[in-house]
């Protein structure tokens, strides 16, 4: 069985971390499964679909000299971008959260002994 310090024990109290913030990252990953499931049908995330719509874009602008595809290009990076930015905000916060309650991870035990199975609360 693993044990912390008496010190290490009143550090874990609910003035140093927020249990409800794991709700909120919950809600954070939730979000990102609109977006990166897989399709009712099992088709693909939309996001990969479009990053290939992408690709398709690049080839026939860059690679093509295709001057009539160049605002279709930039339409479709631009959305993505926004569209990825946001993931990445979900995605910080959750990192977010996470980092706040391993910084509370009591220095007596270490991450090869604490197997999560002791029951213990």
């Amino acid at each position: 069985m693993a044990t912390i310090t008496d010190a290490e024990w009143d550090g874990l109290s609910p003035e140093n971390f927020d249990t409800m913030t794991l709700l909120h990252a919950v809600d954070a990953v939730d979000e990102l499964r609109g977006e990166l499931n897989d399709g009712e049908d099992g088709s693909p995330p939309q996001l990969r679909n479009d990053l290939l719509k992408l690709h398709q874009l690049a080839m026939a602008v860059i690679n093509q000299g295709s001057r009539s595809r160049v605002v279709d290009l930039f339409d479709l990076a631009v959305e993505l971008e926004v569209q990825v930015a946001g993931m990445m905000t979900a995605l910080e916060q959750v990192q977010e959260i996470l980092t706040g309650l391993t910084a509370l991870y009591p220095e007596s035990l270490s991450y090869g002994d604490f197997d999560g199975q002791d029951g213990e609360e």
